[in-house]
Formats: structure tokens, C-alpha cells, sequence
């Protein structure tokens, strides 16, 4: 085939729905160009598919979704392997609480400039602030504080988030996107780069993974890749649920109280001065702190990602031979690509009730709907592939919304400042 399901690309979502109905048994075979593809569902699939070894979800991605170039033979190594390698490393409590004045003070500062005389659109707001705390967290503070950097590294990844039809299809085919992506990809290296050799030049230090790895002795090219890769997996989701979250809480005064009253309980346990105002108390909180004393969010933070994350798990077959999906009787020939609908699962009423509302109370363990079957919930990865940068994401949105939440009393208003309540 030329072409194949071009559908597949164009609107997913509902492509892979059809599908699915029209099979006898939820699976089903299709191209999209040179690329054959087995679409999977049901929750027997959905567990082989998230625990299977020889399903790669990298060169899933890279070819179905990102039509990267390959950067390994120019670098020299496996960067896949090196990323959940030094990613670990980044994970840990040491570099968290390394970052963590830093995602505070971006907060306070983001938040304090906020005009509270006009709406405020949440999605250009936090889409700045997740900005800087990820390149706090995985990036460069250079880039962090300064505004013009920030604005170009945006603009130069959604060079890179977008892909034609044809630029994934045809990869060597020198479409419009893909030169598109190629520039973008080759400014945010020269920026980066440019970024590197200053401080070898000029012996400038900074509490960042840009610093990490120059110590590390990495080369500039190899660093410079990381990077951006990191943030590219940060930006995207991050972002968005950030915002979301914001959104949820002002549409649900029962859960928006409940995370008043975390924000209040933590303020008034950890206030060591009367003079404080509780966003600076909460700029003294350990990570320990963030991670244990904010549930409700923590809750509310799920199901705005199972609600959000509507798009398709990819999976490569690179085992050098078929795979049988457990016990489904599903195959996933040699280098096909098996493809899961989020949704699936996610807005599976058997699974979720009412699957279409923000409800964090459905994960509490008197009703944990999540655990009714198998790999119920996969926003943070599942099976094999749990999500590398959980704990980062979950640190840059408990600090992000706590904060918001301590330094304001919001609700929901059309662009006139008139309230909403849908």
C-alpha cells in the first residue's frame, strides 16, 4: 500500500473507535503507508500489550508519531537507553530538592504577576510556568529565566511536535513538516549548544541537568540531545494538565475545598512565623512534604489526566520475531506495530462511571474504580513502561496548583469576567 488508513492519522480517536466496533473481536489489521499496524483492545490485550517484552515504545513513537531522524549513528549511542538511565538519576530526592526552591520561586513569581483585575486564561498562564519549572527540573536555567529563550524554545517544539500524514509515511520525503521540524529541531540545538560552550568558555556554573552532564563529561551534542528530549516529554502533558486541574477546582467547590483545606492544613503545620504569608510557607516544604501531604490533589491530578490523555499507546515489535499477545490469539508480526487507544480504557463505563466527569473521589479505596480490571488506569504509564518523569510531573503540579490555590480565591468566568458553572 501507498497510503493506507489515512484516517489513522487524521482522526484517530474515532478511527480506531470504528474499528474496534466493527470487529468481531475488538482488533483488527490496517497500513498507514509502508507501516503495518494491529490495533488492540479489551483488557486481555491491553495486559500483554503493557507487559510484553519486545514491544518498544520508542521506535513506536519515533515512527508513528514523531518522524524523528535517527540520532543514534550521529551520536554514537543508544539514546533511548541513556535517557531511562540518566532520567532515573533525575528522579531521585537529591535532584528534586535541588530544584525545588527553584519551582517555588517560579510559581510565587509567575503567579504574583498575575493582573486579577481580568480573567485569567489558565492555559497561557500555566503553560508558561510548566515552561520554566521543566527546565528547572530536566533543562537549563538559562533558559528558565529568561523570557525571550522560553518563548523560542516553545516556539521551536511545536516545529517539532508537529507531523503530516506524509512526513510519517514517507520519511525520506522532504515535505513542508518535515523541514519544518528539522529547522525547529536543528535552532533548538544551536540554542542549547550556544548555551554549553558559554559556560565551558567562560567556567559559569548552574544547579541544572545542562551542568549535570557537562560534569558528567557528556559531549555538547550528546547533551544538548538529552535536553531536548527531556523537555519535549515534559512540555506536552505537563502543560495541559496543569491548567486542567485549575479549571476542575473551579468548576467543583466540594474538591476545590478539599484542596483549600490541604493547602491550609500544610500552611498552618509549617508556618514558623506569623509574618508569613502561606505561599512562603509553602516555599519551606520538603519534597517529602509535597508528596505526602497533598492527596486530594494527588487525586484530582489523575483523573484529569485519564480524562485529558485521549490520544494512542504505540508500540514497535523489534524482538526479531512475532509475538502472541498472552493468551488472545492477537499476533504482532516481526517489526509491525501494535497500537492501543487510551480511551479504551480510559472512558470505559464498565470501568469508570459516568467516564466523561472529573471525579477524584472514584480512586479512593471504598470505590477504587481503577483497580476493577486489569491495567485499569494507564496516565502514568503501565506494565513495563511506567512513566519515567512521574515524579517530576507530580512535584511541578502539586507546587504549581498548591500555590495558586494559597495565593487566591478563583472561580470560573466567560471571557467578560461574567461566572460560569458548565
Amino acid at each position: 500500500p501507498i497510503l493506507g488508513s489515512l484516517p489513522f492519522y487524521t482522526r484517530r480517536g474515532d478511527y480506531l473507535r470504528e474499528g474496534k466496533e466493527r470487529s468481531a473481536n475488538g482488533h483488527f489489521n490496517f497500513f498507514f503507508g509502508p507501516y503495518p499496524i494491529v490495533a488492540i483492545s479489551g483488557e486481555a490485550a491491553r495486559s500483554a500489550y503493557f507487559t510484553t517484552r519486545g514491544l518498544d515504545l520508542s521506535a513506536g513513537f519515533k515512527k508513528l508519531f514523531s518522524a524523528g531522524p535517527d540520532v543514534d549513528s550521529l551520536l554514537g549511542r543508544n539514546m533511548a537507553t541513556y535517557f531511562v538511565t540518566l532520567f532515573k538519576r533525575l528522579t531521585g530526592k537529591d535532584h528534586l530538592a535541588t530544584c525545588l526552591p527553584y519551582l517555588n520561586q517560579d510559581a510565587h513569581g509567575t503567579f504574583s504577576a498575575i493582573d486579577t483585575s481580568v480573567p485569567m486564561d489558565p492555559f497561557v498562564v500555566l503553560r508558561d510556568l510548566i515552561c520554566k519549572m521543566t527546565h528547572r527540573t530536566v533543562g537549563c536555567h538559562d533558559v528558565a529565566e529568561d523570557p525571550e529563550l522560553r518563548a523560542k524554545t516553545m516556539k521551536y517544539y511545536d516545529m517539532l511536535d508537529a507531523s503530516s500524514a506524509l512526513s510519517i509515511m514517507f520519511p525520506w520525503l522532504p515535505t513542508p513538516t518535515k523541514m519544518n521540524k528539522l529547522w525547529g529541531g536543528g535552532k533548538l540545538h544551536m540554542l542549547f549548544l550556544n548555551i554549553i560552550k558559554e559556560r565551558r568558555r567562560t567556567g559559569r556554573r548552574a544547579e541544572d541537568t545542562v551542568q549535570v552532564l557537562m560534569d558528567k563529561g557528556e559531549s555538547d551534542m550528546v547533551t544538548a540531545a538529552f535536553i531536548i528530549g527531556a523537555l519535549f516529554a515534559g512540555l506536552i502533558n505537563t502543560a495541559i494538565q496543569a491548567a486542567w486541574i485549575i479549571c476542575y477546582l473551579a468548576y467543583d467547590p466540594v474538591w476545590y475545598a478539599k484542596v483549600q483545606a490541604e493547602v491550609d492544613a500544610a500552611v498552618a503545620k509549617h508556618r514558623t512565623s506569623e509574618h508569613q504569608t502561606p505561599a512562603e510557607v509553602l516555599q519551606t516544604l520538603s519534597v517529602d512534604t509535597w508528596e505526602s501531604e497533598f492527596p486530594s490533589l494527588d487525586l484530582g491530578v489523575q483523573d484529569s489526566i485519564r480524562l485529558n490523555l485521549m490520544g494512542a499507546s504505540m508500540r514497535q515489535n523489534i524482538s526479531g520475531k512475532d509475538i502472541v499477545l498472552g493468551d488472545t490469539g492477537v499476533i504482532i508480526p516481526k517489526d509491525a506495530f501494535a497500537v492501543y487507544s487510551i480511551s479504551d480504557v480510559h472512558m470505559d463505563e464498565t470501568v469508570y462511571k459516568n467516564p466523561g466527569r472529573w471525579d477524584p473521589g472514584r480512586y479512593l479505596s471504598d470505590r477504587g474504580e481503577d483497580k476493577a480490571k486489569q491495567h485499569g488506569y494507564v496516565g502514568w504509564g503501565s506494565g513495563l513502561h511506567p512513566c519515567l518523569g512521574m515524579r517530576i510531573a507530580k512535584m511541578e503540579l502539586f507546587v504549581s496548583t498548591a500555590t495558586f490555590v494559597a495565593m487566591f480565591n478563583f472561580k470560573a468566568v466567560d471571557k467578560l469576567g461574567k461566572p460560569r458553572t458548565e
